[in-house]
């Protein structure tokens, strides 16, 4: 079982045995009332003394039993957040801590030709758009694969797949590959843009990302009410401690090609005017927002995540400023 079922089974047990205490508790209390009763009459008639020790002798066997189960419980719920965090794996976590460690001025010099100039400093080609129903497929296996021990985003193949098909129904261009120098797959992208009603959902925290399907989605020619920065994945080769050679030219070319994702993604619709909304997991990807500034929202997502927005021109103003 995966990291983040486990906890996400552990938090629904912890919901059932809280359905459930107040019964156990009425059952304590009726087991004592009825031991209390029978060493009332042992008192009155000694034959029912045996009677009397095997009552008492159960009667803190229950308690004992129950107090047990109670410390557990508190115990569990205590430590719930350090769990959470533990097992709380979104892997652009690890590309943001990078990210913030080295500013790495070639990336924001590639993110600023691209919003200023809407020109490539580097290979169109490094973002490949799904365009088939086998590659999506392929991608959907990815996706999964890249989030399986996220607590929040974790989910099977088999429910990534209908989600990720419904949504590419309505727009073709929602997922990508992110292609290394060698034209393998190193990661992926996922931009969605929102119709409305969608966007008005999310922002109000009553659409979770598992639930995004065609009837939130914006299609061409339509009207649009976000550009959903829905994630990005990096596999786990390809990761800072992944084994592989050039970590932090895996960061620049999936980042970079993330942003040329949503930058293909709005011109569909209205670059300068349509906002930028994302659903934030980790702290240090929330430090990442900031530093291109994004705006924190009042309002949580359903998935119980901070909600964060730009336009293209403000992101293009702060990218001018940062050094």
């Amino acid at each position: 079982m995966k990291s983040g079922h486990v906890f996400r089974g552990l938090n629904g047990a912890l919901k059932g045995f809280s359905r459930i205490e107040r019964w156990v508790w009425i059952g304590v209390l009726v087991a004592l009332v009825i031991s209390t009763l029978i060493r009332a009459a042992a008192a009155l008639s000694p034959s029912l003394g045996t009677w009397a020790q095997e009552a008492g002798h159960t009667s803190a066997l229950v308690f004992n039993t129950v107090g047990l189960a109670q410390a557990v419980t508190l115990s569990i719920v205590v430590a719930m957040p350090l769990l959470r965090y533990m097992l709380t794996r979104n892997p652009a976590g690890e590309l943001a801590k990078a990210l913030q460690t080295n500013r790495q001025s070639y990336l924001l010099e590639d993110l600023r030709r691209l919003t200023e100039h809407g020109e490539l400093r580097f290979p169109a080609e490094e973002l490949q758009i799904v365009s088939d129903n086998d590659a999506l497929k392929e991608f959907s296996r990815i996706n999964a694969e890249c989030f399986e021990e996220s607590a929040n985003y974790s989910g099977d193949y088999v429910d990534k797949l209908l989600r990720n098909t419904s949504i590419q129904e309505r727009y073709p261009k929602s997922f990508a590959y992110v292609l290394d120098e060698a034209g393998q797959r190193m990661g992926i992208s996922m931009v969605i843009p929102m119709n409305p009603t969608g966007t008005l959902l999310y922002k109000k925290g009553a659409l979770s990302d598992h639930d995004v399907m065609d009837i939130a989605v914006a299609s061409m020619g339509e009207p649009c009410g976000c550009i959903l920065l829905f994630a990005i994945g990096m596999l786990t080769d390809y990761r800072p401690d992944g084994g592989k050679s050039g970590g932090t030219q895996a960061i620049r070319t999936l980042i970079r090609s993330h942003v040329q994702h949503i930058w293909r993604v709005a011109s569909d619709f209205d670059l300068e005017t349509v906002p930028f909304i994302m659903q934030v997991e980790r702290p240090s990807i929330v430090r990442m927002a900031r530093m291109f500034g994004f705006r924190k929202l009042d309002q949580y997502g359903a998935d119980g995540d901070p909600l964060f927005e730009i336009t293209w021109p403000e992101l293009r103003e702060k990218l001018k400023s940062i050094s």
